[in-house]
């Protein structure tokens, strides 16, 4: 009888509100050559999913080294990090930086790629759209980003080192990593 009265007495069986996921959905796939990584990239800006964004960098290593001109406007892009990395990538996607009706989409163009066995390197142009709802947001940017890749311990490729190079007189993905950090 004390047993069914404890049992009674708490909510052990009871329904509760489900918690979001915390793991990536979307259109996210197993980079198993470089260039997934890239197309990963894409669809997590389209989808604004972070977690699959940051499903893309080595956690430990990686280094984001901005554009000459853009640091030089802001020295605080020197040393990004993985950790600078999420917090731009979930400030970009907060409803105040980046409007709800509003999209983020990236082309990446005309490649050059060189693999050695478990690393790898893509030099890619860019094209770069974001309807940022900031002051001071820059227009379509454009550039050519330098990939440095690697398999990962779970045995897929991910970015540990990326090289941002302004090409235009557009701004760069550089400008938008200075403006939402």
């Amino acid at each position: 009888m004390g047993v069914a009265l404890l049992l009674s007495g708490c909510d052990l069986f009871s329904t509760r509100d489900p918690e979001p996921p915390n793991t990536g959905r979307g259109s996210w796939e197993i980079p198993r050559v470089p260039e997934d990584v890239l197309t990963n990239l894409s669809r997590a800006l389209y989808e604004r999913n972070a977690v699959n964004y940051l499903l893309s960098f080595e956690e430990e290593r990686f280094e984001f080294v901005a554009d000459a001109e853009a640091l030089q406007q802001n020295p605080s892009l020197s040393g990004w990090d993985y950790q600078s990395e999420s917090r731009h990538i979930n400030s970009l996607f907060s409803v105040g930086t980046l409007p709800a009706d509003s999209a983020v989409a990236v082309v990446f163009l005309s490649g050059e790629q060189t693999t050695f066995g478990d690393s790898s390197e893509i030099v890619a142009d860019y094209s770069l759209q974001a309807q940022i709802a900031l002051q001071g947001a820059p227009g379509p940017m454009a550039g050519t980003a330098y990939f440095y890749m690697r398999i990962g311990e779970a045995g897929y490729w991910k970015i540990y080192r990326w090289q941002d190079q302004r090409t235009e007189e557009k701004s760069t993905w550089s400008d938008l990593k200075s403006l939402v950090q």
